[in-house]
């Protein structure tokens, strides 16, 4: 898995814009902070044929439903930079990522998924507990794919419990993307992606209190807390961050 080339900027390419009002809409192209702009497998017929707009399909039925999407973005030359799945069977959830790296190695087999130009994210449930969290990036570690982190909304996940997510996945060596709930795109809120890289780079220092902190600031003061080349490095640990289109 490649990291992101943030060249003079460590942000980037490090937003997924979600809810994106007009998938024909090429001009969020021109923003170069712009990763990915997140669309369900439902609504990616809505998408132009040939559009340039870097897309990160996310699954409404599971990574084995994946298959179908890529082969149709595939055939329209669409540009697809990332996919997202969510974990839906916490009574099992290490088997769960089994089933989804399953999924994603045929997808590989197929050619249709390439460890070096896709981003594969799979996304935790915000109530999943300790125990079943450590084991899910553990397979995840295993198998180098992404962890979906829910940012912290008001709806859910807290700040402590996200910097606390990010430090297990940051001590099995497993990159992290903050994503909105729900996951499958809905603008819910979130941080300033600059805070959340920010924050991952506290994680990554050991300090997960001050990593809480920092989720709340602005991009001014995430630059005011790491140098760009100190947050440029964080960049192969935070791939990328939810905003809502607005």
């Amino acid at each position: 898995m490649t990291s992101p080339d943030p060249s003079s900027d460590p942000l980037h390419g490090l937003r997924t814009v979600v809810g994106a009002p007009d998938l024909a809409d090429d001009a969020l192209t021109l923003d170069p902070r712009v990763g990915a702009v997140a669309v369900a497998d439902t609504d990616l017929p809505a998408v132009p044929e040939g559009s340039a707009l870097p897309l990160t399909i996310v699954a409404t039925g599971g990574a084995a439903q994946l298959d179908g999407p890529l082969r149709l973005a595939a055939r329209r030359g669409l540009r697809v930079v990332g996919v997202r799945t969510s974990l839906r069977d916490l009574s099992d959830p290490a088997g769960n990522v089994r089933r989804v790296v399953a999924a994603v190695d045929a997808l590989r087999e197929a050619g249709l998924a390439t460890p070096d130009d896709l981003l594969v994210t799979v996304v935790l449930p915000d109530d999943l507990p300790e125990h079943g969290r450590d084991a899910v990036l553990d397979e995840l570690s295993y198998a180098e794919l992404v962890a979906g982190v829910p940012a912290p909304t008001g709806r859910g996940t807290d700040p402590a419990s996200w910097a606390r997510t990010v430090d297990a996945a940051l001590d099995r060596e497993v990159p992290v993307e903050s994503v909105l709930a729900p996951a499958t795109g809905t603008p819910g809120g979130g941080a300033d992606p600059a805070g959340v890289l920010a924050a991952v780079r506290a994680c990554l220092d050991g300090d997960a209190a001050a990593a809480a902190q920092l989720l709340g600031v602005d991009e001014a003061a995430a630059l005011g807390a790491y140098d760009a080349d100190t947050l440029a490095r964080t960049r192969r640990w935070c791939r990328r961050v939810d905003v809502a289109a607005g």
